[in-house]
């Protein structure tokens, strides 16, 4: 049994975060280049944002479809396959790559490129959204 109000929340969430996104990043990795750290660490934030209430959404598939497997963030995303698209998993595996990186990094510049990628190209977070409210029905 799914808690779909639960999981309609982070979906808001979801959305809300992405467009946030698709209006503070700059349209070229030049621009997001030379961007001040202030508008990267909100971009970065979002990004994480995104990724932590993307797992948030699978562990509550997860335990709605009753899955009897354990484990780490990977092996929750891989238990959820079969229920979502290739594409949708590998960008969410991606985006929670990149989120612990951005946590534990020292020099995040070195994520400056997958960053800028992310969080201009959100259209698999409306893909991730649409695939999740036909399971829930």
């Amino acid at each position: 049994m799914f808690d779909k109000e639960r999981i309609r929340g982070k979906l808001s969430s979801l959305e809300t975060y992405s467009k946030r996104l698709s209006t503070m990043t700059p349209k070229n990795m030049e621009a997001y280049k030379n961007s001040d750290i202030i508008l990267k660490s909100a971009i970065e934030r979002n990004l994480q944002l995104i990724s932590d209430a993307e797992l948030d959404v699978l562990a509550l598939l997860y335990k709605g479809l009753e899955l009897k497997l354990g484990g780490d963030d990977l092996s929750l995303i891989e238990s959820l396959s079969a229920k979502l698209s290739k594409k949708c998993i590998n960008r969410v595996k991606e985006r929670r790559t990149l989120r612990n990186l951005l946590i534990h990094a020292y020099v995040d510049s070195e994520y400056e490129k997958e960053s800028f990628e992310q969080a201009h190209d959100t259209g698999d977070v409306a893909e991730f959204i649409k695939e999740v409210k036909e399971l829930l029905t």
